[in-house]
């Protein structure tokens, strides 16, 4: 697939911004190897030219489509670059109040600091014997994963 084919009108994208790190962009026009802007529509209906150039900016990244917003596991994302993952991570933490998300078998945590009744014993008991995935990542889903594991081995032994 060529350049041309992926920066097409309608298509979403991440721009740096200096205030809020990525800002969400949608391309107004198709965009044609070689030209010096790409032309662009924030969030808010403010239109851009977006430099581009092998002096200037690269191309911008690509945003996912909004069914994978929020996504428990970041390895699901069909674009996996910074703007994907600090947006799907604080969608999950401001929208639904997850602290845990997966990028495969790796866990990452947001620290709320504050207090979350998420570490109680129905807690583990919910996580106990199930496999990692089963449910919403926690640390007790990796915490029973490594058990399994550890217990697997020492039958091998």
């Amino acid at each position: 697939m060529s350049v041309n084919e992926l920066y097409t009108k309608f298509t979403r994208v991440w721009i740096p911004d200096p205030d809020d790190v990525w800002k969400a962009a949608e391309i107004v026009r198709d965009y044609k190897e070689g030209e010096p802007v790409l032309h662009l529509k924030l969030e808010d209906d403010t239109p851009l030219e977006y430099p581009v150039g092998p002096k200037r900016n690269p191309l911008p990244f690509l945003r996912n489509p909004d069914i994978l917003v929020g996504e428990n596991d970041l390895t699901a994302l069909s674009y996996l670059h910074e703007p994907a993952v600090l947006h799907n991570l604080r969608v999950r933490f401001l929208e639904s109040n997850h602290i845990y998300t997966y990028c495969g078998i790796v866990l990452v945590a947001i620290n709320p600091y504050e207090q979350m009744q998420i570490y109680g014993e129905e807690v583990i008991t919910a996580y106990s014997g199930r496999n990692m995935g089963d449910m919403d990542p926690h640390i007790f889903a990796v915490a029973e994963e490594a058990y399994k594991q550890m217990a697997r081995s020492n039958l091998k032994s």
